[in-house]
């Protein structure tokens, strides 16, 4: 069980051990993170795997060099393409939330919210939230929708859309990086050429 220590509020208490307060920048970090929408995590998430999973794939000693360099090329593709069809498809779907909860005549600019708290009045009431908190979670609410709209769509797009244009991708980083995961034959003829 975790509890705060009494006296500091961002002590946490787990038993014996107790974490000291975090940092002034790593809460401002978080506190940030809090209003990441899902495409922000999407573009967070794809870009940490176009850096960090091609890497991998280069350095497995398991398996030969050409293994690693179509390994290497097929993540990279994937991360591309999936990071790219994850932000369209969300974006589109987050926009379009937005554009069925809003006042007539904005462009999708002036959330309804009197539209959006009748539509889901029994889900708001049930979380007994104060005036604050309920202002909150109706704001977020045609991104929450969103973002579940997204999953759905990206059960199809992940076969229509992202299989071949990941083929097709990987075809193009091929032909831009030949010599892709072949230093160490480079690197041997030059010490014995």
């Amino acid at each position: 069980m975790i509890k705060k220590v009494q006296g500091n509020n961002n002590t946490l208490n787990f038993g014996a051990i107790k974490l000291k307060p975090l940092g002034t920048n790593v809460q401002k970090v978080l506190k940030s993170a809090d209003n990441f929408s899902s495409v922000h995590q999407k573009l967070i998430l794809g870009t940490f795997g176009l850096i960090v999973q091609p890497a991998i794939d280069l350095r497995n000693k398991e398996v030969d060099k050409d293994t690693r360099k179509i390994s290497a090329l097929r993540s990279a593709a994937k991360a591309i393409i999936g990071t790219a069809t994850g932000l369209v498809v969300r974006t589109a779907t987050i926009k379009g939330a937005e554009l069925a909860f809003s006042k007539k005549g904005s462009g999708g600019k002036i959330l309804d919210e009197q539209k959006i708290y009748r539509t889901f009045k029994k889900g708001f009431d049930s979380l007994k939230l104060d005036d604050g908190k309920l202002s909150d979670a109706i704001k977020r609410t045609p991104s929450v929708i969103g973002s579940l709209v997204a999953l759905g769509v990206m059960i199809f797009t992940n076969f229509l859309v992202d299989a071949p244009l990941t083929n097709l991708t990987m075809e193009k980083l091929d032909k831009l990086v030949p010599n892709l995961g072949n230093e160490e034959k480079e690197n041997n003829e030059a010490k014995n050429g």
